[in-house]
C-alpha cells in the first residue's frame, strides 16, 4: 500500500502550530512561576508585618488585652476595726466571707448555671442570666456571703464561676443600737451612724490584687507578688460607752411597748446622770445589718438624733426649774388653776384634770397646764427662753451624729404674747430625745448639765452647773411625787424598793408642713431616774422613752410610755446589782450575753 504524503503546505502549517504552542506553554509557565514567587513573598511580609506587629511595635497593646483576659485587679474590702461595748463585748466585728463572680467567656450553659446559682444564693434568675451575659472579664454576681454558702458554690464546680474571700460586717447583738452603730456597704465603707463618722479610724485601705483561674477555670489564684497567706488590712477598734446587756433589755422592751400599744414607732435612751455617758439608745422598728437585704435611705435614720417633737409636759420641770432659781416661785406658793379654764392672750387654756388652788409643787406633779403658764407669765419670757438655752435646747448635744438636728427653739424676739404659756407646758418648741434626757440628768445630779458622749475617752467628764443644787434637789423631789402622790400622773412607772421620780407627756404632733396639729396623732413620753442605792447601786441613771403614734387603748404618757419606762428600768436594775453574782444560770445566760446570736460555720 503507497504510503500517503502530505502536501507542503501542511507540513509547514503544522510545523509552525508545534513551534506556537510551545512557545505558549513556556510563557504560561513562566507567568504562573512569577505569580507564584509574588503570592509567597507578599504572604511571607504579611506574616513579617503582623509578626512585627504584634510581638515589637504594638506589643505593650496586646500584652494588655491578654492581660485582661487573664487577669483583672478587683478590691477586695479590708477589715474594719472593732467595735466594742464598754466592757468589751463585740458589737461590731469583720468576719471572712465568700464573694461570687463569673468570668462570662467561660461559661459554656448560660441558663443551667443561672439556674443552679440561683438556688442557692437567693438571686433571681434573670438577674444572674444578665450578669452571665456581660462583656467584661470580671463580674461580681454577689459579694459578702456566708463563707459556707460560697464554699457550696465552689463545689459545683461551674465553669467561669468563682469566689474569693474578703471580710464583711457581722453584728453578734443583731440589731442591737443598730442605728447608732451605722451599716457598712459590701465596697467596706461606712454608710450610717458611727462607722460612717469615725471612717478614718475604723477604715484602712482595701485590697487591690489581680486574680485569675486555672486552665479549667475552677482555682482562683491570687497575684503571686502578694502575700500568699492573703492577711487584708485592718483598721482601728472603737470603743463605746453602751453596755450591750442594757441596750438589748431596752431593745426588747421598746419593741413590746411599740406593739402592745399599736405604736408608730418607739424611742428610748439611757443615760449616766454623772458622766453623760449613753448606756443604751434604741429605736423601734429596728434594722438587723445582719439580714442580706435592701434598705432605703429611711432605715439608716437614728430616730433619737435625728426626730424632733413637741415634748409636752415633759418640759414642765425645766420652766419650773428657772422659775425656783430665780425665786419666781417658791415650793409650796399656792396656784390657782382656775378650775380647769383660763383664757390667756386671746386664747382658753385647759387642763385635762380641773383643778382650783394648788401649791406650786403640785402644779409639776398634777401637770397643770394652767399652772404653768402663770409661772411663765410671773418668770417673763426673756428668763424663760434664757433657761431653756441654758438647758441645752435649741442647740446640738456635742455627739455629731450623722444627720443630728438642734430641735427648734426661737429667738425670744419672735415670740408672740401666747408663746409664754405655750412654751411653759412643751407646746411651740421642739426637742430631740437626746435634749430631753440630758435636761433630766440636770435634777438627777444636782444641777449639773452633762455632756454627752457614746465613745469611750480618758478626757475628764464635762459638766456645766445650770442651777443649784437646792432647786435641783426642790424639783428632783416634785418628779419623785409624780410617781409616788395620790395625784400623780406617773404611777405606772413605780418600782418596789426603789424611789422613782419622772415626768409624763402626751404632746399633739404637730402637722408636717403646715400650722396647727394632726388629729388623733399624739407623742406619748415618760422620763424620769431611780435611785438605787438602797441596791448598791450608784449610778444615777435617766431614762427616756417615747411612743410615738399610739394606737390601743391609751394615748397618755403615764398608760403608755410610763409601763415601758419600768420594765427597762427594773431589768437594767437587776441586772446591775446582779451581773456578778446572779444566782440562776439561765437567766445568767439571758442577762450577760443578750441573747447573742452565736456565730457558726454556717453563718460564716
Amino acid at each position: 500500500m503507497r504510503a500517503q504524503t502530505l502536501p507542503l503546505f501542511d507540513y509547514a502549517t503544522r510545523a509552525v502550530g508545534q513551534s506556537s504552542h510551545h512557545l505558549f506553554c513556556s510563557k504560561s509557565r513562566s507567568f504562573r512561576l512569577v505569580g507564584l514567587t509574588l503570592f509567597c513573598l507578599l504572604w511571607t511580609g504579611l506574616i513579617l508585618f503582623r509578626l512585627f506587629s504584634l510581638q515589637i511595635a504594638n506589643f505593650e497593646t496586646w500584652q494588655e488585652w491578654a492581660l485582661k483576659e487573664h487577669f483583672k485587679e478587683v478590691i477586695v474590702a479590708s477589715e474594719r476595726g472593732a467595735i466594742y461595748d464598754r466592757n468589751g463585748n463585740l458589737m461590731a466585728v469583720s468576719v471572712p466571707a465568700g464573694s461570687i463572680y463569673v468570668r462570662p467567656r467561660q461559661v459554656r450553659d448560660r441558663a443551667d448555671v443561672a439556674k443552679r446559682l440561683a438556688a442557692l444564693i437567693e438571686i433571681p434568675r434573670a438577674e444572674i442570666e444578665k450578669k452571665l451575659s456581660g462583656t467584661e472579664p470580671f463580674i461580681w454576681i454577689k459579694r459578702q456571703i456566708p463563707r459556707a454558702l460560697a464554699e457550696q458554690v465552689q463545689a459545683l464546680n461551674l465553669p467561669g464561676i468563682g469566689s474569693i474571700m474578703e471580710a464583711r460586717r457581722y453584728y453578734p447583738y443583731n440589731q442591737a443600737a443598730s442605728s447608732l452603730i451605722g451599716m457598712v456597704g459590701v465596697d467596706g465603707k461606712g454608710l450610717s451612724g458611727l462607722e460612717a463618722t469615725h471612717e478614718n479610724i475604723l477604715h484602712t485601705d482595701h485590697l487591690r490584687t489581680k486574680v485569675t483561674r486555672d486552665a479549667y477555670g475552677k482555682v482562683l489564684e491570687l497575684d503571686p507578688d502578694l502575700n500568699s497567706e492573703f492577711k487584708l488590712p485592718k483598721g482601728s477598734s472603737l470603743a463605746l460607752t453602751l453596755d450591750a446587756s442594757i441596750q438589748m433589755i431596752v431593745d426588747e422592751e421598746l419593741a413590746a411597748g411599740q406593739t402592745e400599744n399599736n405604736a408608730k414607732a418607739g424611742m428610748a435612751v439611757m443615760i449616766d446622770a454623772d458622766t453623760g455617758e449613753i448606756l443604751a439608745l434604741g429605736q423601734s422598728p429596728g434594722e438587723n445589718f445582719n439580714e442580706n437585704k435592701k434598705r432605703s435611705g429611711k432605715s439608716l435614720h437614728n430616730m433619737i438624733a435625728e426626730s424632733v417633737f413637741e415634748p409636752g409636759s415633759i418640759m414642765k420641770p425645766v420652766v419650773a426649774a428657772a422659775a425656783l432659781e430665780r425665786k419666781a416661785f417658791s415650793p409650796n406658793e399656792l396656784v390657782d388653776c382656775e378650775g380647769g379654764r383660763f383664757f390667756f392672750a386671746a386664747h382658753t387654756i385647759k387642763d385635762v384634770h380641773p383643778n382650783g388652788v394648788i401649791s406650786f409643787r403640785d402644779v409639776v406633779v398634777r401637770s397643770s397646764n394652767i399652772g404653768m403658764t402663770k409661772i411663765g407669765m410671773r418668770l417673763g419670757s426673756d428668763q424663760l427662753f434664757s433657761f431653756l438655752k441654758l438647758f441645752g435646747f435649741g442647740g446640738s448635744s456635742g455627739l455629731n451624729l450623722p444627720g443630728e438636728t438642734s430641735g427648734l427653739l426661737r429667738d425670744v424676739s419672735s415670740w408672740a404674747k401666747i408663746d409664754i404659756a405655750t412654751h411653759s407646758f412643751g407646746q411651740g418648741v421642739a426637742v430631740t430625745p437626746l435634749q430631753m434626757v440630758r435636761a433630766f440628768a440636770v435634777f438627777a445630779n444636782g444641777g449639773k448639765l452633762p455632756q454627752l458622749s457614746v465613745i469611750q475617752s480618758e478626757e475628764p467628764f464635762a459638766l456645766k452647773r445650770v442651777i443649784s443644787e437646792r432647786a435641783a434637789a426642790q424639783i428632783k423631789d416634785m418628779l419623785f411625787g409624780v410617781v409616788e402622790d395620790q395625784h400623780g400622773t406617773g404611777k405606772l412607772a413605780s418600782i418596789d424598793g426603789v424611789r422613782v421620780g419622772g415626768k409624763t407627756g402626751t404632746a399633739q404632733k404637730a402637722r408636717s408642713g403646715g400650722r396647727g396639729y394632726e388629729s388623733g396623732l399624739y407623742m406619748a413620753s415618760f422620763v424620769g431616774f431611780a435611785d438605787a442605792s438602797a441596791l448598791g447601786i450608784d449610778k444615777k441613771l435617766v431614762l427616756l422613752v417615747s411612743i410615738d403614734e399610739p394606737h390601743g387603748k391609751s394615748i397618755y404618757g403615764g398608760a403608755v410610755a410610763a409601763p415601758v419606762f419600768k420594765r427597762i428600768m427594773q431589768r437594767t436594775l437587776h441586772y446591775l446589782s446582779t451581773r456578778n453574782e446572779l444566782s440562776s444560770p439561765v437567766e445568767r445566760a439571758k442577762i450577760q450575753s443578750g441573747n447573742i446570736l452565736n456565730v457558726s460555720q454556717e453563718q460564716l
